[in-house]
């Protein structure tokens, strides 16, 4: 089947993305059933896709909502991949486009919770050769992956680049130690401790509950490096079902 998207020149090597047809206004009431259909019509629809994911969700049927943007995103993974000019930078100001480099991004979010590592890393790598100003943050989560795949170049190259006073970096930067071995594990723990205490005691915890408190904590303008240390939790958890043993031996 033909792709429903294109690419558009801007300027010299930056390019937008655009639908072969013209695409409908999407109402706020829209319903599963309405939506369906327009996709149906229009795959590249992705403020449709997206609205229809939403609804799967509410609905508790993931499965189908991961589906819609994995489709989603195969459409531009796969128009970039058959594109002859290996030099693509995609215009993040146009919103049609940021649309699109959202579903790659919130799919390869997907694949990393199933703990499909490789799959996340070749869409965010995508993500951030086309994005260089990274717009998303997908470096953020491309240096997790490099430590489970254990492509240590890669890994150095791109912790480089991020804030170093990050929660995340900081703990990417614990892990990466572990899994090389550079340091004997008390040492880590000590460091975690000292360094980042937070994440010291969410990493050592039983329970990573969701509670009305840490919603609001987390919400708020200024949430604490605990509520902080617990979204990272979160957000990374699929690592640690992965890869207990640096858990396991923060609590020893």
């Amino acid at each position: 089947m033909k792709n429903p998207l294109r690419l558009e020149p801007v300027i010299d090597t930056v390019y937008k993305l655009v639908p072969s047809h013209s695409l409908r206004r999407i109402p706020e009431s829209a319903d599963a059933r309405s939506l369906a259909e327009t996709l149906a019509a229009a795959p590249a629809h992705f403020a449709a896709r997206e609205a229809l994911a939403n609804h799967y969700t509410e609905e508790g049927r993931l499965a189908e909502a991961c589906q819609l943007r994995w489709e989603g995103a195969k459409l531009v993974c796969d128009l970039l991949e058959e594109s002859d000019n290996e030099f693509i930078t995609l215009d993040w100001e146009d919103d049609y486009t940021a649309q699109a480099l959202s579903m790659v991004y919130d799919s390869a979010v997907d694949h990393f919770t199933i703990g499909d590592f490789e799959v996340a890393t070749a869409m965010w790598e995508l993500l951030t050769d086309c994005d260089p100003e990274d717009h998303l943050n997908a470096s953020e989560w491309m240096v997790f992956c490099y430590i489970a795949l254990e492509e240590w170049e890669l890994f150095d190259e791109t912790a480089a680049l991020l804030p170093e006073e990050a929660l995340s970096t900081r703990l990417a930067k614990y892990w990466a130690v572990f899994r090389r071995q550079t340091l004997p594990t008390a040492e880590i723990r000590q460091a975690m401790k000292r360094e980042t205490p937070a994440l010291y005691t969410e990493w050592r915890a039983t329970e990573h509950e969701i509670t009305p408190e840490y919603l609001s904590d987390i919400e708020s303008r200024r949430p604490t490096a605990a509520a902080e240390a617990r979204r990272l939790w979160l957000r990374t958890e699929a690592l640690w079902r992965e890869f207990p043993e640096f858990t396991v031996a923060l609590t020893e």
